[in-house]
């Protein structure tokens, strides 16, 4: 057991859950410093209040990545936490936090928006913005840490600013099928490879995005139209992921708009047109190692990066291991199947 998690802790990194802290053996003072000191380093900075200092505070944290998530499982009697402008300042953490009340249950408050999270219903929260979270019970929580530019890329800030804070049942519709996912996840024991927690992570997202498209309110005619444009620009970037000299300004020249236009388009929805870019030659690349039998040096290529060793490092830091290393954990089982096939078809040729 470790005092607090960092958000780098290699004790986080092996596929199963690991527990944080506990305080439940911890005089009350320090249980209440710990708990406060765990928190601000898993998620972010934040204030923590308790009901009555005085009486025991019992609570426990485990912490399991799944790819570019982080899934944790909160255990505690009732606390509130805040984060302020001030904190943000101090603290620029921009992810956002799914938080999923399994028992219990606590409000979020955020863009004056307040909704009472119970059984099974979950919210999102953005870091980069102040938020209360308030737990009225003893309470069981999933939080779901990802990634700011995992989302926006396919949703938009514009989107993830309406739908943060508002609550979202867990009984029903796409809300019921994510909420289920999720405690699915933090609940397994499984110890998963680095491609098939990839693959959990963007399973969850799909779904989370879908759910999330249904909260948010329908686009005005103008907001339509940047919405469309923004989709046929990045189908003609993806058309050209192979060529790293295919320009931005070359993709307005095809479809009749200005580059100052196209960075208008990705600047709505809160990124640009390189790093919406970097992120998708990146989620190809990890697509082909997962499903071709291409070299490190061809798939690099065909994603349009110049240097194959540029592509190894950009690769493992996104995904947390190199592409040989990515491939060889997940594709052990398909690889012995093939040899298997390969051997037996040997075999009939003799």
């Amino acid at each position: 057991m470790t005092d607090s998690a960092q958000k780098d802790d290699p004790v986080c990194t092996e596929g199963a859950a690991a527990m944080v802290l506990s305080t439940r053996e911890l005089e009350s003072t320090e249980g209440r410093m710990r708990w406060a000191d765990t928190l601000d380093s898993t998620y972010c900075e934040m204030d923590v209040d308790w009901p009555d200092e005085n009486d025991q505070f019992a609570a426990e944290l485990t912490v399991r990545p799944f790819g570019e998530l982080t899934v944790s499982v909160v255990h505690a009697d009732p606390h509130t936490v805040v984060r302020t402008p001030e904190m943000i300042r101090s603290d620029p953490n921009d992810d956002f936090l799914l938080c999923l009340i399994t028992r219990g249950s606590a409000t979020l408050q955020q863009h004056s928006r307040t909704a009472l999270l119970e059984q099974g219903a979950f919210g999102i929260l953005d870091s980069a913005a102040p938020f209360v979270v308030d737990g009225r019970t003893e309470f069981e929580q999933v939080v779901l840490r990802a990634p700011r530019q995992l989302l926006i890329s396919r949703l938009s800030a514009e989107v993830m600013d309406e739908v943060s804070g508002l609550g979202i049942s867990g009984q029903s519709g796409m809300g019921g099928l994510v909420s289920r996912f999720l405690v699915d996840i933090a609940s397994t024991d499984a110890r998963l490879s680095v491609g098939s927690s990839a693959s959990v992570a963007a399973s969850a997202v799909d779904l989370l995005t879908a759910a999330l498209t249904e909260q948010a309110p329908p686009l005005t005619a103008t907001k339509r139209v940047h919405h469309d444009d923004l989709r046929s620009v990045q189908q003609a970037m993806a058309r050209y992921l192979h060529d790293p000299d295919h320009t931005t300004a070359e993709i307005g020249v095809e479809l009749g708009m200005s580059l100052r236009y196209i960075h208008k388009l990705f600047s709505l929805a809160g990124a640009t047109p390189r790093t919406w870019l970097y992120q998708l030659r990146l989620d190809r690349a990890r697509e082909q190692l997962l499903d071709t039998d291409s070299t490190v040096a061809e798939i690099s290529d065909r994603v349009g990066f110049r240097d194959v060793s540029h592509f190894s490092r950009a690769f493992r830091k996104r995904f947390g291991a190199s592409p040989a290393h990515f491939r060889e954990q997940y594709g052990s089982s398909r690889s012995t199947l093939v040899n298997r096939r390969l051997a037996n078809e040997t075999e009939t040729d003799r």
